[in-house]
């Protein structure tokens, strides 16, 4: 018995000190993760450029994206200061943009050239800023992304001295791109799709949902070149015209006269899920929907891509 004791107690040292090694290389990874990324006196203008600096390991002091929209940004602004979107820019909200390159006396300032910046402000460049830097006497670069996305890498890391890093990312983003392609060839899924947004206001407390209406992001670079429909359309009262691509919806009884084949939860999941559940408890029928909570795409996240695109393949094939 003392034997078979002593033998339990080793088991448990060694099991205990394996999980404290572990626990400390992933530690260790992620603290190495965290200093390989480099703070620059700079600001960039434009999500996609930002997208790419981020992957490159930097990130300014200052940025002017669509926070509102772009998922990743809620990480990326615990380090860069949004300085508002592109949009607000072009209406003249420009103080923080004039207070952050003062404050830190900013000498060069990136700008992202995309037409169309936004599917939902067509009429949005991030060039509209371009008078009031010329007369602050900041140096502005441009990073064209009509060449596509591996030559915006290699100008990105060349503006920000990171050339090696540029090679390295540029290689793993076309392995990405080329394995999507092998996976969505000739595939032709065929599904009838509603996508419901979760929004939750933490000082509030609140939560509502939006639906996605057809010809927006997902319909452009994710259900169309997959031969699927979305059937957002369905669950829009009449006369509502959508923002920003959505439209808040209170119920959605809509789901079963529309039939989908699948439901997909973008944004926050808890939102959407409550709201289901209630909806679900007095049509049960809608129980038989399959759900799929997947990250949105608004054109933002250029380098993740493949993998945001092949999640939604993966979880609707």
């Amino acid at each position: 018995m003392q034997s078979s004791h002593r033998f339990r107690l080793i088991g448990f040292c060694l099991a205990a000190c394996l999980v404290a090694a572990l626990l400390l290389i992933s530690g260790a990874a992620q603290a190495q993760q965290w200093r390989e990324l480099e703070k620059r006196n700079l600001v960039i203008i434009g999500d996609r450029v930002v997208d790419i600096a981020y992957n490159l390991g930097v990130y300014p002091v200052g940025m002017s994206v669509r926070c509102s929209m772009w998922p990743l940004c809620a990480k990326i602004k615990t380090l860069s200061q949004p300085l508002r979107c592109p949009g607000c820019l072009k209406r003249g909200r420009t103080q923080k943009l004039v207070n952050c390159i003062k404050k830190n006396q900013i000498k060069k300032v990136i700008i992202e050239k995309s037409s169309p910046f936004c599917l939902y402000l067509p009429d949005v460049s991030p060039s509209d800023s371009v008078g009031l830097l010329t007369k602050m006497g900041v140096d502005i670069q441009y990073v064209d992304m009509k060449p596509g996305i591996v030559s915006a890498i290699k100008r990105t890391a060349s503006l920000l001295g990171k050339e090696k890093a540029g090679v390295e990312l540029a290689a793993r983003y076309q392995k990405s791109a080329a394995k999507l392609a092998k996976q969505t060839k000739d595939l032709n899924l065929a599904k009838r799709v509603v996508i419901l947004n979760g929004v939750f206001q933490a000082k509030t407390g609140k939560a509502f949902v939006r639906v996605e209406a057809p010809g927006g992001y997902s319909d452009k670079f994710i259900l169309e070149p997959l031969g699927c429909q979305n059937l957002g359309g369905a669950l829009i009262p009449k006369g509502r015209k959508p923002h920003k691509g959505h439209v808040i919806i209170r119920k959605l009884k809509g789901l079963l006269q529309a039939e989908p084949d699948a439901i997909v939860i973008t944004g926050d999941p808890a939102a959407v899920q409550k709201i289901l559940a209630k909806q679900t408890a007095e049509s049960p029928e809608l129980g038989r929907i399959p759900v799929y909570s997947l990250p949105a795409y608004v054109d933002s996240s250029v380098i993740e891509r493949p993998q945001i695109i092949a999640k939604w393949v993966w979880a609707l094939k």
